[in-house]
């Protein structure tokens, strides 16, 4: 079965696609099979993940990740691939789910095509609304995935930057959660405030397994002295919250900010960079922390 990560930071601007998108193209070019699921309506990742690109906001055909969640449609309906692996491409409309409904598009269709009547569909509705079926919306990527994990050594989530019902269903449903950050105070403070919600779903769901896997510096400036400072906070933090910083750092460069309007995954954009280079190391590291944890991997 495969890991799900979920790539989370309340704070945007973060590295979180950039993140994402690249250990999807490094694993993918490892031999890895790999799953990544754009969590967010802004559609970045579908953008630089090559294949059929982002869905627009007037596309009523293309299936998305909304779709899923609204269960028009099942997960593997909606996968399409890419450079960097299976992707379920983000929707604009994204931001309008709200959980799940008692009774969705696809539910009626199929119980009119078996030919229920009103009273059959009523004791249907009261059933689900008894049994909480309003109240776990932030299981439902979960009940998604038990479907798919077991063909995918990896499964990314690529989360929006705010604390949403789409950033529950992606802790939730994690096997780990990866911290992009850079050294300023909001971005700590973003962390801080991302170890609250964690702790708060596991005291209310005994289920939830999501450990932290660590924190990854991003837009890293090697000289500068707030840099400097903030690692060494990072590395109480982490210790505090039971985890890593990792030894890889990824440094501030241009291609970092280029590859997305070249609908590009950094790693086919700029092969050599140092940036990308830096993402080697720390996907070397991201699966021997992996292994480290208990994890059990290919290669």
């Amino acid at each position: 079965m495969g890991y799900v990560i979920s790539v989370t930071n309340q704070k945007g601007g973060v590295g979180k696609t950039l993140t994402a998108s690249t250990l999807a193209s490094l694993l993918t070019e490892k031999g890895y099979n790999v799953l990544s699921v754009d969590m967010d309506p802004q559609s970045n990742f579908s953008q630089v993940a090559g294949g059929p690109g982002p869905i627009r906001r007037y596309d009523l055909k293309s299936l998305s990740i909304l779709d899923v969640l609204k269960q028009e449609c099942s997960i593997e309906e909606a996968t399409v691939q890419t450079n960097i692996g299976d992707l379920v491409r983000a929707s604009p409309n994204l931001t309008q789910w709200t959980g799940r409904s008692l009774l969705s598009r696809r539910d009626f269709h199929d119980l009119m095509e078996r030919g229920l009547g009103a009273e059959e569909v009523v004791a249907l509705l009261k059933e689900r609304y008894n049994t909480g079926w309003g109240a776990t919306e932030h299981k439902t990527l979960d009940w998604a995935l038990r479907n798919v994990r077991q063909r995918y050594d990896f499964v990314f989530l690529d989360t929006n930057p705010s604390l949403t019902l789409l950033t529950l269903n992606s802790l939730y449903t994690a096997d780990f959660v990866l911290i992009p950050a850079f050294t300023e105070e909001s971005s700590r403070k973003a962390i801080l405030e991302l170890k609250d919600t964690i702790e708060q779903m596991k005291a209310e769901n005994s289920d939830m397994h999501a450990e932290i896997l660590g924190i990854l510096i991003t837009k890293y400036k090697k000289r500068t002295i707030l840099a400097g400072q903030y690692l060494k906070e990072y590395e109480r933090l982490a210790k505090s919250m039971g985890t890593v910083l990792f030894d890889a750092r990824i440094r501030d460069g241009l291609a970092a900010a280029e590859y997305a309007n070249q609908r590009e995954d950094l790693v086919r954009y700029a092969p050599k960079n140092p940036v990308t280079q830096d993402y080697r190391v720390f996907a070397d590291e991201f699966l021997e922390r992996i292994k480290a944890r208990g994890g059990s991997i290919r290669g």
